[in-house]
């Protein structure tokens, strides 16, 4: 789920590092280097990862440079995944291996012969699978190093820290309301905030009534 909808999670990173001075131009051609890249359809690949237009999922050219939001860098994160089902594989197998004992006139195949059989079932039915296209956006405030990712899952937001990574040569950390209230506070401010103490805010556990389960 993106920003541009009725409702969306996101995980808070900090840029760690300072941009470097021609960021403008190193970032445009770092973005479509690593852009998204479709699946093709003789391809064995069974997955994409890459950047598109946040307003277009299927824009991956920026030819006008259009993930410049101002001082925003506004980007989507695009994963195209296809997959055969083990069972859907295991069934074709097992056709494919009898029509070949059948022509060959054999009760049985070499593991060697079961595993080429295997990869060219695979193949085949790989290029009939439709990819499954997922879209997570990244918005990028350039003035202050604030970066929001519209995922809170652990492997997209991986994924997403190694695309980032690739593409901007730069640091993120994850930002959590602790080391967020850090980067507000004045120094006096920040040393009361170490000595916080953890507070509960729900309703204290009802105490055992003595007794309770006398009587049954």
């Amino acid at each position: 789920m993106g920003f541009i909808s009725n409702s969306s999670s996101f995980t808070r990173y900090w840029v760690k590092d300072q941009l470097p001075a021609d960021y403008r131009q190193r970032y445009a051609e770092q973005i479509r280097r690593y852009a998204f890249r479709e699946i093709e359809e003789d391809s064995d690949l069974e997955r994409s990862v890459g950047w598109v237009n946040i307003m277009n999922v299927m824009d991956n050219e920026f030819r006008g440079e259009e993930f410049f939001k101002g001082e925003f860098i506004a980007l989507s994160l695009r994963i195209d995944t296809r997959r055969v089902p083990g069972q859907v594989l295991k069934n074709f197998c097992r056709k494919a291996e009898e029509e070949i004992k059948a022509e060959q006139g054999k009760d049985f195949l070499s593991k060697a012969q079961r595993q080429e059989i295997r990869d060219l079932v695979r193949y085949k039915l790989l290029k009939r699978a439709i990819p499954n296209t997922r879209t997570f956006d990244m918005v990028w405030d350039l003035t202050c190093g604030k970066l929001l990712f519209s995922s809170t899952t652990e492997s997209v937001c991986l994924e997403f820290l190694e695309l980032y990574k690739k593409t901007f040569d730069l640091t993120l950390e994850q930002l959590f309301p602790y080391n967020l209230a850090q980067s507000f506070l004045t120094d006096s401010q920040k040393a009361l905030l170490e000595r916080a103490l953890p507070t509960s805010f729900g309703p204290p556990p009802e105490e055992a009534t003595v007794g309770q389960e006398g009587g049954r």
